[in-house]
């Protein structure tokens, strides 16, 4: 069961994210949440290396940028 009602996951989940050079803004890859950070990471490492990407983390308080 999903610990935020109307959300599909629960809290916390990881969505890796490419850097739109457009809009120079962050826009999720696909859409695609992960349940842990390894899962995200091993995604990550399948996308073209010439896109910027990056892993965020979504809890309750929102989201935050992981280190790579």
């Amino acid at each position: 069961m999903p610990s935020h009602p109307g959300k599909g996951h629960a809290f916390p989940y990881f969505k890796v994210q490419v850097r739109d050079q457009r809009s120079l803004a962050w826009k999720d890859h696909r859409k695609e949440a992960f349940d842990d950070e390894a899962s995200a990471r091993a995604y990550q490492a399948t996308l073209d290396p010439y896109l910027t990407s990056r892993v965020t983390q979504w809890d309750e308080s929102g989201s935050r940028a992981l280190d790579n």
